[in-house]
């Protein structure tokens, strides 16, 4: 089923067929004149999750994070497919 590969190669695939989409969703709204306002939202928004803030401080090491967030639109799941498909191929 996963063809001989490990986890990891799997995780990657999918983050980055999750990125691709998203940063494609993203273009193509930005490009998008601004009375299609239905089309950009498309393309474009989407759900986002965050997580944060986040610290720890153990005295000789501390350590912050303001956020993390993750944002999925329609377009990162199109990524996700296409990144498939292509690995179908290869």
């Amino acid at each position: 089923m996963l063809h001989g590969r490990s986890t990891s190669f799997w995780v990657f695939l999918t983050f980055a067929g999750m990125m691709t989409g998203t940063v494609f969703g993203e273009a193509i709204g930005a490009v998008l004149p601004d009375g299609s306002v239905a089309l950009k939202q498309f393309f474009s928004g989407g759900a986002e999750f965050s997580l944060g803030p986040l610290g720890f401080d153990l005295y000789i090491l501390r350590f912050h994070l303001a956020e993390i967030a993750l944002k999925l639109n329609i377009m990162s799941f199109a990524g996700l497919l296409a990144v498939g498909v292509l690995y179908k191929w290869f």
